[in-house]
């Protein structure tokens, strides 16, 4: 009890309710309409630091599916050495969409599909983040696939942040993730990246990106591109919106595209609720699936 009580504890959560009109073109079975969803999150972290001044963090997070990340970090001035369990990787926050919901998800995944994050393990792995020098910051990460798969993954992160001008900033970033195949015999290995940055000037934030992901059997080699804007000028209100378009470099007839918009309103403190429509779609083979969505949200933080 005594030690627990020497460290300091925090405990924070949020809940998500949403209401969703949905449509996709490809659903014949007459699923489409409307329906409700309703998500929590809740984390904890402890920190302690040691009498040689080393900062020891332990952390983990809870959602209506179970235990959902996790994470026990060493820092100093050597950087941080951080053991994940299941946690986002280094290039999960690559992507910048900042409406408040892009929850549409094309039957044949055009919104899960198409990015770096899926190149990235699941499995449990250590970090290791350098002091930042000069605002460039550098990352790598290794997540093993377990005692019977190979598919061990590796990945790079680089950001560099910088000040352009008066009230104006920079970030650029770069990442790198490699997905080795499960077996020998095996060509299910994945690989992508992210190049990106984002400028910042006031009220108005602007960022673009490029992703690229292809798997060792060579049967797809997607690149997407990303260009994302919010506005935040207006009292309690933030507008925002992006647009996502790629291609699949082995297939000609494949593309896929995506555009979102969205506005939130703070009712208090912790408290906003917000109005999102996406829409979406894929052609395949001179065949074209469509999706699109409008989303109702509240959301509150604690």
């Amino acid at each position: 009890t005594v030690a627990a009580n020497a460290a300091d504890v925090t405990i924070s959560g949020a809940t998500d309710w949403h209401y969703i009109s949905y449509d996709n073109s490809s659903d014949t079975a007459g699923t489409n309409g409307t329906y409700f969803d309703h998500d929590f999150d809740m984390d904890v972290a402890f920190t302690n630091t040691t009498d040689s001044g080393l900062s020891l963090k332990m952390a983990f997070g809870v959602s209506e599916s179970g235990v959902d990340d996790g994470y026990f970090s060493i820092a100093g001035d050597f950087g941080t050495v951080k053991m994940i369990n299941n946690s986002g990787g280094l290039m999960g926050g690559a992507i910048a969409e900042t409406v408040a919901d892009d929850v549409t998800k094309l039957t044949i995944g055009l919104a899960n599909k198409h990015d770096e994050s899926n190149a990235e393990s699941s499995d449990s792995g250590v970090q290791y983040t350098l002091p930042t020098m000069g605002g460039l910051s550098l990352a790598a990460e290794y997540r093993d696939g377990g005692v019977a798969d190979k598919a061990d993954t590796t990945a790079y992160m680089a950001t560099y942040n910088t000040d352009i001008a008066e009230g104006a900033t920079l970030k650029l970033n770069y990442g790198a993730t490699t997905t080795k195949n499960t077996q020998s015999s095996a060509t299910d290995g994945k690989e992508g990246t992210s190049t990106g940055f984002t400028v910042a000037m006031s009220d108005i934030a602007i960022s673009g990106s490029r992703h690229t992901y292809a798997d060792n059997a060579n049967s797809y080699d997607y690149t997407t591109d990303i260009v994302n804007v919010s506005y935040t000028g207006i009292d309690g209100i933030t507008l925002a919106a992006f647009t996502k378009s790629g291609e699949d470099g082995l297939e000609s007839s494949y593309d896929y595209s995506a555009t979102a918009a969205s506005v939130t309103y703070t009712i208090a403190t912790g408290l906003t609720t917000s109005l999102t429509t996406t829409d979406a779609e894929v052609t395949d083979g001179g065949t074209k699936t469509e999706d699109s969505s409008m989303v109702l949200n509240i959301k509150a933080a604690f």
